[in-house]
């Protein structure tokens, strides 16, 4: 009888979370680039519940946003990639191809919505920010992948980073940098450039926790790793058709799964349970996670225009879920 009670209270516990009951969240028009570091989130959009802007701030689980800036920093024209640096500081990547050829702009956003440019030109295929450090990836004309550090409104080269070809994605996190190559590879630094390990994962996508790299693979696996390339364990995905995205923090692992779900994995067992389901919107803007619980995107469709929630699972659900 109490195994009975206990799994009746279980899953009135998790039904919020599963059916998408939540205290009603802004509605966000024209959204398309977001980041979330730990418990701080930036995202860009045209509007929010009606109120006109472009750059909103906002901490893991508050109700409503604040806007940061009403137009994208000094020298751009649109945001591509947002990355979030110490003292309540952005990051912005603004990426142009024109017929002869491409280049990037680098901008930084202070706490109070202030600009300022950092570099322009050449190829940055990514932004690296996890709150306290913030910096770039730079390909230079000989072809070697170079990590810098943003300080203010200057970059500063901190090494080059051995081994790295082609970066398909980079997370940083408490010290650490990994870079996802185009073969599936992860390469591991330290925030000083210093190799740590290579790890021939077959990844699909890549996050990072405090001592751990964590994978996505190619063939719908999650692996979790050393920082120095040690694995730790292999656990099979429960989403077998179609997965995407990756986000990881302590001891979990959040990921898109098929039939519209948000699958939330312990990594030390490799429990793998749906925590929300999109209904009729679509989750198709990626997933983050941070202390305060995990935060997905979720688009549904009113007549011809599109408008987009923030849903927030706050880490007691995904506890609840798959064990703590």
């Amino acid at each position: 009888m109490k195994k009975v009670v206990l799994l009746a209270l279980l899953a009135l516990l998790v039904a919020p979370a599963l059916a998408g009951a939540s205290p009603a969240q802004p509605s966000l028009r024209g959204f398309h680039t977001w980041t979330l570091a730990d418990s701080r989130l930036g995202f860009v959009a045209t509007s929010v519940s009606g109120r006109r802007g472009y750059l909103w701030t906002q901490s893991l689980g508050a109700s409503q946003p604040r806007l940061l800036r009403a137009s994208p920093p000094i020298g751009e024209e649109q945001i591509d990639e947002l990355a979030a640096g110490p003292n309540g500081s952005w990051a912005a990547l603004e990426r142009t191809v024109g017929n002869t050829g491409s280049s990037s702009t680098v901008d930084v956003v202070s706490s109070r919505g202030g600009g300022a440019h950092v570099v322009s030109g050449g190829t940055i295929p990514h932004l690296v920010g996890d709150g306290t450090f913030l910096g770039y990836l730079s390909v230079a004309s000989t072809g070697a992948v170079e990590l810098y550090r943003i300080s203010g409104a200057h970059a500063t080269r901190v090494a080059i980073l051995a081994g790295v070809a082609a970066p398909q994605e980079a997370v940083a996190a408490n010290g650490s940098l990994a870079v996802r190559e185009q073969d599936g590879s992860v390469e591991v630094f330290t925030l000083l450039g210093k190799p740590l390990a290579t790890i021939p994962a077959r990844a699909a996508s890549v996050a990072l926790t405090s001592n751990r790299v964590v994978v996505r693979t190619r063939d719908r696996h999650l692996v979790v790793y050393g920082l120095r390339g040690g694995l730790v364990h292999d656990w099979k995905l429960a989403a077998a058709s179609w997965t995407a995205g990756l986000a990881a923090y302590g001891r979990y692992a959040v990921y898109l799964g098929a039939n519209k779900a948000v699958h939330a994995v312990r990594l030390s067992n490799g429990r793998d349970r749906i925590v929300a389901r999109a209904g009729s919107g679509w989750f198709f803007d990626g997933v983050g996670l941070g202390a305060a619980g995990a935060l997905v995107p979720l688009t549904t469709r009113h007549g011809s225009a599109f408008a987009t929630t923030l849903r927030f699972l706050p880490t007691a659900t995904l506890a609840e879920v798959v064990g703590r």
